[in-house]
């Protein structure tokens, strides 16, 4: 065991003497790393004579701060902008002429460019792709458009979620201090005073090739795809430094948050959610795993334990949803979310929904219960990734929130390794009052 790793490191290394940049293989995977610092990773999947391109930004609404709140957002919008930039407009009309699917994506802690075509058409990528790096074309009436937008955007949302104030409410609140808790689109008061010239610089700090990873996965050669890469993106050169701001400290919670949302609304909630680690911040890694399988366990199949004792059993809930983001760089949130049934009063889903939980804390799943579980998150995973757009976003964002690319592979032997003591541990561990942040969300019929 001891030979073979000198061998390999011995390999790695010859590599990085003879080979610029450096091209790393592992799992049917290629990595290539320009001299600027573009990474790309390149996944073979012949089963289609497709293929999906991805970019990746390492920047999201969790890099921004008071009074700029909403710009990665808005950036994502104006990248799509190109009366100023003919060639732009002219290969963003030349892959829509190929038949290419494409879009873009904004979250906390990435921004995310794709397209979904043809193999042969796979430079149009590239040449659009490199030519909104190097530039943002989009004039004061385009901005002003798209401010428009994402205001109308945001009002559209809240009427037609009826859920979504609500989770705003408990990041706001779960994390304040801290960068998470800003909304993806912003609020209201920074997009009124959002400027172009803001956009501009976000583009000019964040918009770089060291600050961004190329994924590919389809029915490609990795050889041909690094060539198109350093075509394409070798001459844009690195930032001299990634602007960033000062880190915030995540906010220490000593007590249970308890906030009851001012705003009636049409239909109950209640909002119960713990502060967890993500694979990146857990220690052990094992734990972030636990937490995914106690998701599964809380609410998925038959086997739902709370689905089955407050919405089966004493049919006080309508339904009961459970969250859990692994993928984050700080710590995440474990969000289980119960809407009332009808006749059934806030106050009482509250209690029966917090002793349900202490209950769950001093019990055990059967191993029988728990091998369907992670049977069937498996088995989901495996059907999931025959999207070879579900394969380059799984490796792209473990990649945006610092968790290497090299982690997806062992995704599926670590989801069957958590064991019913794992969950019983992290439940203790991370379900206590101190960690705790409840959000109640009252209609308009019942007072609080």
């Amino acid at each position: 065991m001891m030979a073979s790793m000198i061998i390999f490191w011995k390999n790695c290394l010859l590599l990085f003497f003879l080979m610029s940049p450096v091209i790393l293989v592992a799992n049917d995977i290629s990595e290539m790393i320009l001299e600027n610092g573009l990474k790309v990773i390149v996944k073979p999947d012949t089963r289609s004579p497709s293929v999906a391109f991805q970019i990746w930004y390492k920047v999201g609404s969790s890099y921004e701060y008071d009074g700029l709140t909403g710009v990665s957002h808005m950036l994502e919008h104006l990248m799509f902008s190109s009366s100023d930039n003919v060639f732009l407009s002219r290969s963003f009309h030349q892959m829509n002429k190929v038949g290419s699917k494409g879009g873009a994506y904004t979250g906390r802690d990435d921004t995310l460019y794709y397209h979904k075509l043809a193999k042969e058409f796979l430079p149009l990528s590239f040449d659009v792709e490199s030519e909104r790096m190097r530039h943002l074309s989009a004039s004061n009436a385009e901005f002003d458009i798209e401010k428009k937008v994402i205001k109308e955007e945001l009002h559209t949302s809240l009427a037609r979620e009826p859920y979504l104030l609500a989770h705003q409410t408990l990041y706001k609140h779960a994390y304040a201090n801290d960068s998470y808790q800003y909304p993806v689109i912003g609020r209201l008061n920074d997009l009124n005073n959002l400027k172009l010239s803001d956009a501009m610089l976000w583009h000019k700090n964040y918009y770089t090739p060291d600050n961004a990873t190329i994924v590919v996965v389809g029915d490609v050669i990795p050889s041909e795809v690094f060539k198109l890469a350093k075509k394409y993106f070798s001459s844009i050169t690195k930032s001299k430094k990634i602007f960033q701001k000062k880190s915030q400290k995540q906010f220490s919670q000593s007590k249970p948050i308890r906030y009851v949302m001012p705003e009636k609304n049409k239909v109950g909630a209640v909002l119960l959610a713990y502060k967890v680690p993500s694979i990146k911040t857990s220690i052990p890694q094992w734990e972030a795993y636990a937490l995914e399988v106690l998701a599964g366990w809380l609410e998925t199949g038959t086997h739902s334990r709370l689905t089955k004792a407050l919405v089966r059993d004493k049919l006080l809930a309508y339904e009961i949803t459970v969250s859990y983001s692994p993928m984050q760089r700080k710590n995440s949130l474990f969000i289980i979310e119960a809407i009332p049934a009808q006749g059934v009063s806030i106050q009482q889903l509250e209690k029966e929904l917090l002793e349900e939980i202490l209950k769950i804390k001093n019990e055990q799943v059967s191993q029988k219960s728990l091998q369907k579980i992670k049977n069937q998150m498996v088995a989901t995973e495996v059907f999931d990734r025959d999207s070879t757009y579900i394969q380059a976003k799984i490796i792209g964002q473990a990649e945006s929130v610092g968790i290497d690319w090299s982690e997806d592979a062992q995704y599926i032997s670590r989801i069957s390794a958590v064991t019913a003591e794992q969950l019983k541990q992290v439940l203790n561990k991370y379900f206590v009052p101190t960690k705790r942040t409840i959000i109640i969300q009252n209609p308009y019929d019942e007072k609080i």
